[in-house]
């Protein structure tokens, strides 16, 4: 009788428990529509998506785990990492310094890239940073001989702007900086991860994006390839407009493959405390033209971007296994 007791006071707190933890209530965004990870494997690309909540530590990825290339999306670790190296030396930076941050960041402009890497001691310089901001996982992905060959998982790349956001490595006043930096960034080069018009007021999403294109060859080989270009962005002009209309051989000939990837903060308002709030990181690879990848990158950006506005307003539920894949670091 004794055990019965027990038994029916145990297992109704156990329940009422489960229901009220708060690692389930906080558990993956549930709000993605049901076919999010058969709309990725479906696509004519390799796709991989992550979203990280600061607030909590948890990431969620979907789709292919990559690596993929990162190309300019390194840009802002470099600005951060140029940025804190004039910190800790007490250093000022001059005119000429400050306006190849703002263009290699704002206007995605290649030429400042190497002149601000050797001011941090070059590639070696940046592992230091990956070391201190603890995304070291990323030195092993970087190539030696070129700054945009870098590579990451979503993930990875997630954890990466998550450090640009809330490392307590980062002073301040660098952080601050950089992420003006970020606000500049115009709107062609802002995809795949902007808030819904008028969905979170007083919210911000700071986009930068990376694109490359290469011609396929024989050694071309999709998500891992190392290629032997230099200077990336931007090639798209390049790309045929319609190679459907081609004869197949030719088409062929002229296939090219694209390379996109987003990486966005998403701020929230001053009045609501801690402002970054969100990480949202999409990286994909198609044979897809150049407009037609940028297109599939936004709309899996709003993919993403829809579910977090429906979890900040309360409209969504416990998990379910249609949900984007839950992955704790």
């Amino acid at each position: 009788m004794r055990r019965w007791i027990l038994f029916l006071v145990f297992v109704p707190f156990v329940l009422w428990a489960a229901m009220t933890d708060h690692t389930a209530a906080e558990a993956p965004l549930c709000t993605l529509s049901a076919d999010f990870e058969r709309q990725i494997f479906s696509a004519e690309a390799i796709i991989g998506a992550a979203v990280y909540d600061l607030q909590t530590g948890t990431i969620w990825t979907g789709g292919h785990p990559g690596p993929y290339a990162m190309h300019s999306v390194i840009k802002p670790p470099i600005a951060w990492a140029v940025l804190s190296d004039a910190n800790d030396d007490g250093r000022q930076l001059n005119k000429q310094q400050l306006d190849a941050l703002f263009y290699m960041v704002a206007r995605s402009r290649n030429a400042d890239v190497n002149m601000l890497l050797r001011m941090i001691g070059g590639l070696p310089g940046l592992s230091r940073y990956y070391e201190h901001w603890g995304v070291s996982e990323l030195i092993e992905l970087m190539h030696h001989s070129r700054w945009g060959a870098g590579r990451a998982e979503p993930a990875q790349l997630a954890r990466l702007y998550a450090a640009l956001a809330m490392s307590d490595s980062i002073p301040d006043d660098v952080r601050s900086q950089g992420l003006d930096l970020l606000r500049a960034v115009i709107d062609e080069q802002r995809w795949g991860a902007a808030i819904p018009e008028r969905a979170l007021p007083g919210w911000e999403s700071l986009i930068k994006t990376g694109n490359y294109t290469i011609p396929e060859s024989n050694e071309t080989d999709m998500v891992v390839a190392n290629d032997s270009s230099g200077d990336e962005e931007e090639t798209k002009a390049s790309v045929p407009e319609a190679d459907e209309a081609l004869p197949e051989a030719e088409a062929k000939k002229r296939q090219t493959l694209v390379r996109m990837n987003s990486a966005a903060i998403w701020l929230a308002p001053t009045w609501r405390g801690i402002q970054p709030r969100y990480v949202v990181a999409i990286m994909q690879e198609s044979f897809l033209h150049w407009g037609s990848s940028r297109q599939l990158q936004d709309q899996i950006g709003a993919v993403l971007a829809n579910a977090i506005v429906q979890r900040e307003s309360g409209a969504w539920s416990q998990p379910a296994a249609h949900c984007i894949k839950q992955a704790l670091y």
